[in-house]
């Protein structure tokens, strides 16, 4: 069954990240999808036949670099109206998931498999922004207490 009524956004870059949403396909596949994604030679085979917007890559060590990036969030939640957002925590999530508590849209933020114990700066912040915090790793607990441990998703 697809349930066209729910609008879910997915907010990748390329690699683990990608991997990570990838393995909800059971869960998302059943919602109007979009993804907003780094252009990468993974991102492009694995999303290909779906909705995509192209994002540009971020790094919380050149903090400008996170600036343009919320215009084109702006534009993309703009266009989409998503009822939740949800991402792995990569640079490119910041701007959603900051957009999205301003705009009172739920987003769900995913550890990544390859973090066991000390998450990165974007994925702090996305964390710290996100309306859910789903763990694949307990260890994770102790940065993040307020999480919920899933489980490895792969």
């Amino acid at each position: 069954m697809h349930d066209t009524t729910a609008k879910i956004l997915l907010v990748s870059s390329s690699g683990g990240v990608l991997l990570d949403l990838l393995a909800l396909d059971v869960w998302w596949s059943r919602y109007s999808v979009a993804w907003a994604v780094v252009p990468a030679t993974d991102t492009c085979s694995a999303l290909a036949g779906q909705r995509v917007y192209s994002v540009r890559e971020t790094s919380m060590r050149q903090p400008l670099s996170v600036l343009p990036s919320f215009v084109q969030a702006w534009r993309i939640l703009r266009s989409e109206r998503p009822s939740l957002i949800v991402s792995a925590g990569s640079g490119p999530a910041i701007a959603f998931f900051v957009l999205a508590r301003l705009r009172g849209i739920p987003t769900f933020w995913v550890s990544t498999l390859n973090i066991l114990t000390t998450p990165g700066i974007s994925a702090s912040i996305c964390a710290r922004f996100a309306s859910r915090v789903l763990l694949q790793h307990a260890s994770l607990r102790e940065a993040h207490p307020e999480g919920f441990v899933i489980g490895e998703l792969y």
